[in-house]
């Protein structure tokens, strides 16, 4: 691994390939660049891919968690990364929470992207995980009982589910997410720091509209989490936009896109 160290922590991220061509990749929540490997097989002699471990996932470290992490400062790391690499352009291929990473590092770069790759985005239309950590900060309290006691909130969404509230795919996610002490903690952390980390959709829809950065879509046909129809808002918007839809569910969309693009080359 390799590390930018800064101010606010250290960003872990792994480089594969020699090209020019250079591609950001960001992981989903839970995950680290591990994850987005299967990607690896789309390589080339001609591309570069930087695997990055978000903060408070895989290696990455984030320094003060009464601190939120803010556009300028993603953008000094960012910019930390471009100089330490030796790239001035690049694409991005996000899953997820990933997603979100790559839509507001095109927000701050615009003039340096080059594509955009989206896989079941969040920040378009906003996750559980993500909307909660922008309630009032009072409300912090409530979720750090969650993390720390969660039996209560188990029995919640086990209720939810038996009256037919929530769906099963989902109260799978939620339990798997917030089944250990660390995991908890990781999940109330991520709350906090990247609560206030959202796109400027409008600022995104006339960058990518104006430029005619080329944008791809990819969602599962059996994804309850984030679907076409969530995207629809936001796809509608950019005449160029291409939206992929997968015969999967959110969990198996990033080697189903892999397998999707090596079909198509």
């Amino acid at each position: 691994m390799i590390f930018i160290k800064t101010k606010w922590g250290k960003l872990a991220y792994t480089s594969k390939g020699d090209g020019y061509d250079v591609f950001l990749i960001f992981h989903g929540f839970g995950q680290s660049h591990e994850d987005m490997l299967p990607f690896e097989s789309l390589l080339n002699e001609h591309r570069r891919f930087i695997f990055i471990d978000v903060f408070y996932h895989g290696r990455s470290a984030w320094r003060d968690p009464n601190l939120s992490l803010s556009k300028s400062i993603w953008k000094e790391i960012i910019s930390e990364l471009m100089r330490k690499e030796e790239f001035s352009e690049f694409h991005l291929i996000g899953y997820s929470m990933g997603g979100k990473f790559s839509l507001i590092t095109f927000e701050l770069f615009p003039e340096k992207v080059k594509s955009l790759k989206l896989l079941a985005p969040d920040g378009i239309k906003t996750g559980l995980w993500y909307s909660l950590g922008t309630y009032p900060g009072f409300l912090h309290q409530s979720f750090k009982r969650v993390v720390f006691k969660p039996k209560l909130f188990f029995n919640i969404i086990k209720g939810m589910e038996q009256v037919g509230l929530s769906e099963s795919s989902l109260t799978k996610f939620v339990k798997n997410e917030m089944k250990t002490r660390s995991k908890r903690a990781q999940v109330y952390l991520t709350w906090r720091v990247f609560g206030g980390f959202q796109p400027q959709l409008g600022t995104i829809i006339t960058a990518i509209r104006n430029r005619k950065t080329p944008i791809k879509l990819y969602v599962g046909e059996y994804d309850k989490m984030i679907t076409g129809e969530n995207l629809k808002r936001f796809s509608s918007k950019i005449p160029h936009l291409e939206l992929i839809t997968l015969p999967v569910g959110h969990g198996k969309l990033i080697e189903e896109t892999v397998k999707h693009i090596l079909k198509q080359t």
